[in-house]
């Protein structure tokens, strides 16, 4: 690889969901926290999601199978809720549950850019491991609480509430 063609390294945290590894870009991370109550919201079915309590704020949570593509008989009891946040970096937008945090590995991005949620993909310690572009899980995240009855979730997709 020339110099001109290098690409750089990328910090990406791991994590699975139903067997299977994936990775965020760090710097859509805001933290990594233990699961907490999930708290019911009257217009969102259970099975789909709900809100859990934040630093004092509700943070939207959505179910591991409304976003991916697993049976919930095939999910453990989620270890750790990733919190993603909004564009400026410090304010919590969806607490996504995930079976366990691998960690944190540096890697290149994947080439080119995939439809759906996931960007591409990246061998990542012997694992072929699903990068998902955040945005798009996010706004998937709304789709599906939209979808469900629930208003007032902010889809950073459409610049506003969904």
């Amino acid at each position: 690889m020339s110099a001109g063609s290098a690409r750089r390294l990328e910090r990406w945290l791991t994590f699975e969901v139903g067997g299977s590894a994936w990775a965020l870009p760090i710097s859509d991370v805001l933290e990594v926290t233990e699961p907490a109550p999930i708290g019911r919201v009257p217009t969102l079915p259970r099975e789909v999601g709900g809100v859990m309590h934040y630093h004092g704020d509700a943070l939207p949570i959505v179910a591991r199978t409304a976003l991916f593509d697993v049976e919930a008989e095939a999910l453990p009891e989620p270890e750790h809720v990733v919190v993603l946040a909004d564009r400026s970096g410090d304010a919590p937008e969806l607490g996504l549950p995930v079976d366990r945090v691998l960690g944190l590995v540096d890697a290149e991005s994947p080439d080119g850019r995939e439809p759906g949620l996931v960007a591409g993909h990246l061998p990542i310690e012997g694992r072929v491991t699903g990068v998902l572009d955040t945005r798009r899980l996010v706004a998937r995240a709304a789709e599906t609480i939209s979808g469900s009855g629930r208003t007032g979730f902010h889809n950073p997709e459409h610049g506003g509430e969904t």
